[in-house]
């Protein structure tokens, strides 16, 4: 036990003083305050959550305000436990006790460090400090991660882009393309057309923008600005389309006639033109016929290899007809096909009946006849 005597009495009352005044390492040390990130980068607008945690590090019960101090006036936190607001925590001995900060960085705000701290009144403090990563102010943001898309004219060019609302209000935002005349442009969020979407204050949205360029237009590159507009607050995405060429296959007859004769049981060659008609060479074209039952088609050449643009490949086509068909008119319908572009036309053929089947029909019926002659010579009338 330590005895004051007269000589020490000075050194016992300076002792006392400090330590009323100022509590001791172990009385500071009974209570902590943990968080594993200390130090965070963030935009503007974006809430950040920390997971902090109480430790009582003594053998008895110790009660405590929590407080943050610190924040700047325009930025806002939630302090919060199992889903309630605290402003107090109890932790039992050699225990712990889980908070949530939330702190929520405001959208107009300067670029910078801004340091603060969470308090556990009479016993710790844990500094905390916030990168902002960028200056902040009151914008909408309307990017897209494909700028630029290259196909045919008759290929629907597809971006991918989000609108996002950095304003401190929800907003609704008119969708508007200014393409030229005679292209379509359309709108989808979440799979549905629309012309306008409502979003909400530090909100993004994704959006599918669907071009469609008209069937007749030249190669080149086409400028497609497309805004958002929500009252005096307008956002613009500049997009590219590049059109490489257009493509088009067609099918016709050197006469133009989509008709011809053949005799049942008989074949007949018939001369096809598979045209590109198209601005872009055509690969691997390939023609199929759909005949009546029996029937067949054979094609002289198989396929085309290749064909340039405005060029014209000959393809001579032979039909073989059952022979058992009857006369009349008949229908085969001739299909051209290329990765890119396809047509079928439809030709009218007429079935006659062949000759040794009329002058078979002839036999029969003088047969028919020579047979009733004799029967009335030798019967004679009853």
């Amino acid at each position: 036990m330590l005895v004051c005597t007269k000589r020490l009495f000075p050194v016992c009352f300076s002792f006392l003083v400090l330590y009323i005044l100022f509590p001791t390492n172990a009385q500071s040390q009974s209570v902590s305050l943990y968080t594993p990130f200390t130090k965070i980068v963030a935009p503007p607008g974006k809430t950040i959550n920390y997971s902090v945690q109480v430790i009582n590090n003594s053998n008895s019960i110790k009660t405590s305000n929590i407080k943050v101090l610190g924040l700047p006036e325009d930025w806002s936190y939630e302090l919060k436990s199992g889903g309630w607001l605290v402003e107090q925590v109890s932790t039992l001995p050699k225990k712990e006790e889980k908070l949530t900060l939330n702190v929520n960085v405001p959208l107009k705000v300067n670029k910078g460090a801004y340091h603060f701290k969470i308090l556990a009144e009479g016993y710790t403090t844990l500094p905390l400090t916030i990168i902002v990563s960028k200056e902040g102010t009151y914008q909408t943001e309307f990017a897209s991660k494909q700028y630029n898309i290259e196909g045919a004219s008759n290929s629907t060019f597809t971006y991918n882009a989000t609108l996002r609302n950095g304003t401190a209000e929800s907003q609704v935002y008119a969708l508007k393309a200014l393409a030229p005349p005679g292209w379509n442009v359309v709108f989808k969020s979440v799979g549905k057309q629309v012309s306008s979407l409502n979003i909400e204050a530090n909100k993004t949205e994704n959006i599918t923008i669907d071009v469609n360029p008209p069937s007749y237009i030249k190669s080149g590159t086409y400028k497609i600005p497309i805004l958002a507009n929500a009252d005096n607050n307008v956002a613009r995405l500049q997009l590219e389309t590049v059109i490489t060429g257009t493509y088009s296959i067609d099918l016709d007859t050197p006469t133009g006639l989509l008709s011809t004769d053949v005799t049942a049981g008989d074949n007949k060659k018939l001369k096809v033109l598979v045209k590109n008609t198209g601005s872009t060479p055509l690969n691997n074209i390939k023609l199929k016929a759909q005949t009546p039952a029996n029937w067949t088609v054979t094609f002289n050449p198989k396929d085309v290899s290749h064909l340039d643009a405005g060029k014209i490949k000959e393809v001579e086509a032979t039909i073989d007809v059952d022979n058992k068909a009857l006369s009349g008119d008949y229908e085969t319908k001739i299909n051209v096909r290329s990765q890119d572009a396809s047509t079928d036309k439809v030709f009218r053929i007429t079935v006659h009946a062949s000759v040794l089947s009329g002058w078979l029909g002839i036999l029969i019926i003088l047969m028919a006849l020579s047979s009733v002659y004799f029967l009335i010579r030798k019967y004679g009338r009853r």
